[in-house]
């Protein structure tokens, strides 16, 4: 796993979007936790597994064609990348550029997967400090390995995202 490089690939992608938004001296870490809080929902929507009210608690993870016309083969991996690229997004602001992920620490993964969401919306209520960032970090990761993702399908759907996301902004989006 070469989290360093995906630090340096959302680097590129941010510097891009305040270029080109115009954004060059504002402070948007407000805004991404923000965003970031809003993307653990939708993972946690795609999840399904608490919606203990529902007869299908099944993942969604086999939607052929988004509503904006862009084809998936996993919804809820895309949405655990989504919440990737804002986590070192922001980690880049607070002060993490690397992490090396041999390092990563078993006290960070709960017993189950509802509570490992909850543990990582915790994290992002601190997050303008890099431990917070760390920990949060950490937890997301272990969260992927319980929502069955290896971190090769996570590594490939980031870059295919980054690449989409360096479109959109190519396009007006």
């Amino acid at each position: 796993m070469n989290l360093n490089k995906l630090f340096e690939t959302q680097r590129k992608l941010d510097e891009k979007i305040v270029k080109e938004k115009g954004l060059e001296g504002q402070d948007l870490l407000s805004m991404k936790i923000l965003a970031l809080q809003v993307e653990l929902g939708e993972l946690a929507n795609e999840w399904r597994g608490f919606k203990f009210w529902s007869e299908n608690r099944e993942p969604r993870t086999n939607i052929p064609v988004t509503a904006w016309g862009e084809p998936y083969k996993n919804p809820l991996l895309e949405e655990y990348v989504d919440c990737l690229h804002f986590i070192l997004s922001i980690g880049m602001e607070v002060g993490v550029y690397r992490f090396d992920y041999d390092s990563i620490n078993p006290i960070y993964k709960e017993s189950d997967v509802t509570t490992q969401f909850l543990r990582a919306i915790d994290y992002t209520i601190g997050l303008r400090d890099d431990d917070y960032c760390l920990e949060l970090l950490q937890t997301f990761i272990y969260l992927g390995e319980m929502l069955g993702f290896t971190w090769d399908e996570i590594e490939t759907a980031y870059y295919a995202k980054n690449a989409i996301n360096h479109e959109r902004q190519e396009s007006g989006y």
